[in-house]
């Protein structure tokens, strides 16, 4: 069975934030609109940069209240994959995790 079957598709969106702001401060702007939608997440922010996870349905919403709170912030890509995203802007890639050899 498809994964997506199960779960649903899911967006992930790169929005331009004010560099100083972190995921937590992300978070805080959009914690209005988590009651209403279960999927959605901050996966990183900073440099500048957040993504953003939602479900298709909500891009509209998430772009309207980022906005909102952030005037002149713009979406610069959305992707159903975050390697997508990371190709295009590898300054988002965070580092592996090393895995612990016993």
């Amino acid at each position: 069975m498809v994964v997506k079957a199960v779960r649903g598709r899911r967006r992930y969106i790169v929005f331009v934030v004010p560099e100083d702001e972190g995921r937590s401060g992300v978070l805080e702007t959009l914690s209005v609109l988590e009651p209403e939608m279960p999927d959605l997440r901050v996966i990183t922010s900073f440099g500048g940069k957040a993504i953003i996870r939602c479900s298709p349905a909500e891009t509209d919403r998430v772009t309207e209240r980022m906005l909102e709170r952030y005037p002149g912030s713009q979406s610069l890509i959305a992707s159903g994959t975050l390697r997508k995203i990371r190709e295009i802007y590898p300054e988002l890639k965070v580092p592996q995790k090393k895995k612990r050899r016993d």
